[in-house]
C-alpha cells in the first residue's frame, strides 16, 4: 500500500473508531484544538491538574494525549510529567507540541524534562522547535521559525532516532521521518501563518489519527497533510477583498468536510527516505 492509500485508510478508520484525545494544552488555542479533533473523527477531553490528568489516562479509556506548551506552568508541566508517566505504563501515544521551545530557560528545561521522561510518540514542530528538542539554538521568533529549512531533514532524522519517536516539521515544505522512512509534503499556501493556531490543530489532527492506529508515521502524515490541504481549499475560495479572517473561516470549514476526493486531488507527497538518509550520514 503506497502512502497515498495509507492515508485515505486512516481517514476512514479514525471515523470509524471515534479514539478519544486527552488534551493538555495552551489556552490560547484550546477550543479550536478541540474541534479540529472532532472534524477528522476524535473525542476530546481536557485536563490540566496533575493529579486528574493521570487518572483521565488511568480510567478514561483515553487513546492519545497532547502535551501542548504554548502556555505552559509549572502546574501544566507537573500534569504533563503525570500524564507521560500514566500513558506510558499503557502504551498510549503521545503527541509533543514543543511550541517556542527556545525562548526562555523554563520552556526549554520543561520540553527536555518531558522528553526525558519517555514516552513521547510524535514530536510536531517547526524546524526551530525541532533544533531546541535537540539542545541547538534556533532562530525563531517566538512561535515562528526564521531557519533556512535547506536539508532541514538531517534534524528530523537525528531527533526521531534519538527520541525513538516521529518527528513532524511543519514548513515551507512539511517533513515526516521516523528515522527510516522520510517524506516530503509540498502542500499548503503563505496564508496559513497568518492563522494563530494552524500548528496547533495539525497536532490535534496527528493525535485523533494516532488514537487509531499503530502506524503513528501515518498518524503525523495524514495529520499534517490534511492542513495543507484544506489551506490550499480555502484560499481558492477567496474573493478579492477576502482577508485572513475570511479564510481561517473557510480552512476550518473544509477541514470539517475534507473528502477522500479532495486528499486524492491535492496530495503532494514525495518520498526522500534514500535521500534523506544520505543527506544524514554525511552530517554525523
Amino acid at each position: 500500500m503506497n502512502h497515498l492509500e495509507s492515508v485515505l485508510e486512516l481517514m476512514k478508520k479514525t471515523k470509524e473508531v471515534n479514539p478519544l484525545v486527552d488534551f493538555v494544552t495552551n489556552y490560547v488555542t484550546a477550543n479550536d484544538l478541540t474541534t479540529i479533533a472532532t472534524y477528522v473523527g476524535g473525542a476530546p477531553v481536557m485536563t490540566d491538574d496533575p493529579v486528574d490528568a493521570a487518572d483521565v489516562i488511568e480510567y478514561g479509556n483515553v487513546d492519545a494525549v497532547v502535551f501542548n506548551i504554548g502556555t505552559i506552568t509549572e502546574v501544566y508541566l507537573e500534569a504533563m510529567i503525570e500524564a507521560c508517566k500514566k500513558a506510558r505504563e499503557k502504551g498510549i501515544p503521545v503527541i509533543l507540541d514543543p511550541v517556542a521551545t527556545s525562548i526562555t530557560p523554563f520552556r526549554t528545561k520543561a520540553v527536555q524534562r518531558i522528553l526525558d521522561e519517555g514516552g513521547v510518540t510524535i514530536i510536531k514542530g517547526n524546524l526551530g522547535e525541532i533544533k531546541g528538542c535537540l539542545g541547538l539554538k534556533p532562530k525563531s521568533k517566538g512561535v515562528d521559525s526564521n531557519e533556512d529549512e535547506t536539508g532541514a531533514e538531517k534534524y528530523c532524522i537525528e531527533l526521531a532516532k534519538k527520541r525513538n519517536a516521529v518527528v513532524a516539521m511543519t514548513g515551507k515544505e512539511d517533513i515526516i521521518t521516523d528515522g527510516e522512512r522520510v517524506v516530503r509534503i509540498k502542500n499548503g499556501t503563505s496564508r496559513l501563518p497568518m492563522v494563530i493556531g494552524t500548528g496547533c490543530m495539525i497536532g490535534a489532527m496527528i493525535a485523533a489519527f494516532s488514537g487509531a492506529t499503530n502506524d503513528h508515521f501515518y498518524a503525523a502524515l495524514t495529520g499534517t497533510m490534511l492542513m495543507g490541504i484544506a489551506g490550499e481549499i480555502a484560499e481558492e475560495k477567496l474573493k478579492e477583498g477576502d482577508g485572513h479572517g475570511v479564510f481561517k473561516n473557510h480552512l476550518l470549514d473544509r477541514l470539517s468536510i475534507i473528502s477522500e476526493e479532495d486528499v486524492r486531488d491535492k496530495a503532494k507527497i514525495v518520498d526522500i527516505s534514500e535521500e534523506g538518509k544520505r543527506h544524514f550520514e554525511r552530517i554525523v
